[in-house]
């Protein structure tokens, strides 16, 4: 794993007054709640999600959602998140099975189409959220996160979000060779996943990190909505 090194010291920062400026509106900094209750009400409503999916779908959607809790609250928040870079491929896991427990919702048995609706958000999330990571890296740094910006610099992670673009085109072939979706999803997929990797890669060579990190989490949404539109409408007319 990758451990705490970032790019710049933590002793050239006054961390404390960024901290509180950061958070003081937030409800549990502020005081305004007690941990222990927060922490029972979000116990309470995960049981009650998974006692949801039992009693209305199947015990298959509740192992994914459970599998999504657990990735969230124990591999991700508790222990990668303060630690290590891999937080946001590792925290891409429970991302990505809400669609997937969408899926065997409805087919009742974890198949390929299942798994490659999964790839589809396990591989966007990285690239997304590193573009977000690139403009808020000032304050992850403050926070002590170690995000992939802030421990391995910019360019870095500007070169780590191809691979994981590059990786959606053949699993959105792949969605449309196994039928799980049809033409109008695999072109417009394809075109949105073009512009998205050929704007990662005007980002090596850009100076305007900010305004490339901006341009590129909004359109990393865009791919995300229109592509799932279009599986949406196409399933209204399968």
């Amino acid at each position: 794993m990758e451990r705490l090194d970032f790019c710049d010291k933590a002793e050239d920062y006054d961390l404390q007054p960024v901290l509180r400026m950061r958070t003081r509106n937030r409800p549990l900094p502020g005081g305004w709640l007690n941990p222990r209750i927060v922490a029972a009400a979000a116990t309470a409503a995960g049981l009650i999600g998974l006692v949801t999916l039992y009693v209305f779908v199947n015990p298959l959607s509740v192992a994914l959602g459970f599998v999504g809790i657990f990735v969230y609250v124990v591999i991700y928040t508790a222990w990668l998140k303060p630690t290590s870079t891999w937080s946001t491929s590792i925290g891409g896991i429970s991302g990505a099975m809400p669609p997937m427990i969408g899926y065997c919702s409805y087919s009742n048995e974890l198949n390929l189409g299942a798994w490659l609706l999964f790839l589809v958000l396990f591989l966007w999330q990285p690239p997304h959220f590193w573009a977000l990571g690139i403009l808020k890296k000032d304050e992850y740094r403050a926070a002590g996160y170690p995000l992939l910006p802030v421990v391995k610099g910019v360019r870095r992670t500007k070169w780590q979000m191809l691979p994981y673009v590059a990786a959606l085109f053949p699993v959105t072939y792949l969605l449309y060779a196994h039928d799980c979706v049809g033409a109008a999803y695999l072109l417009t997929s394809i075109v949105l996943l073009g512009i998205w990797f050929l704007q990662c890669l005007c980002g090596l060579f850009t100076k305007d990190d900010r305004g490339w990190a901006k341009a590129s989490f909004k359109f990393s949404l865009y791919y995300l909505t229109f592509s799932f539109l279009i599986i949406i409408v196409e399933s209204a007319w399968r």
